[in-house]
C-alpha cells in the first residue's frame, strides 16, 4: 500500500472516530461540560401562557425543566396545547387616550397599511403603542 493511501485512511479513521464530536471537544471536556449543567424542574404546573399580539396559546399541564450553562434555558412540554384568538383593546394596559404616539410610527403605519393618518393613530391608541400589533389589527 502506498504512503499516500494509508495517509488517507488514517485520516478517514480519525474522521469516523469523531463524528459525534461537533465542538472539537475531548471526550472527558464533553463529560466536564455535561456534568456542571445545573438542571432543576418545576413540579406540579398548571399551565403556561404565551401572548402574541394576535393570540394567546395556553400550553396545559406541562413539564417545566430549567437548564442553567451560564444562561437559562427553559423548557415546557405540555400535555395538550390551546390557541386563542384575543381581543388587543382589552389587552391593553394603557388606556388608549394615555398613549404616546410618535408621528414616525404613524408615517409608518400610513405608507405600510395603506390607511389614513386617523386610522393609524386609531389602531395606535388600541394597540397601546405596540407598532406591530397595530399593524397585525389593520391587515
Amino acid at each position: 500500500m502506498s504512503k499516500r493511501r494509508r495517509n488517507a485512511r488514517r485520516a478517514n479513521r480519525r474522521a469516523q472516530s469523531n463524528m459525534g464530536d461537533m465542538s472539537g471537544m475531548s471526550a472527558k471536556q464533553m463529560r466536564n461540560a455535561v456534568n456542571n449543567i445545573e438542571t432543576d424542574e418545576i413540579n406540579d404546573v398548571i399551565e403556561v401562557i404565551v401572548r402574541t399580539a394576535t393570540e394567546e396559546i395556553v400550553l396545559h399541564s406541562p413539564e417545566v425543566t430549567i437548564m442553567n450553562m451560564g444562561q437559562e434555558m427553559w423548557t415546557v412540554v405540555p400535555k395538550k396545547v390551546e390557541r386563542r384568538p384575543i381581543d388587543i383593546d382589552t389587552t391593553s394596559p394603557i388606556a388608549p387616550e394615555d398613549v404616546e404616539i410618535k408621528e414616525d410610527d404613524v408615517k409608518l403605519i400610513m405608507t405600510t397599511a395603506n390607511v389614513s393618518e386617523k386610522e393609524a393613530i386609531d389602531a395606535l391608541r388600541k394597540s397601546g403603542g405596540d407598532l406591530a400589533a397595530a399593524m397585525a389589527n389593520l391587515r
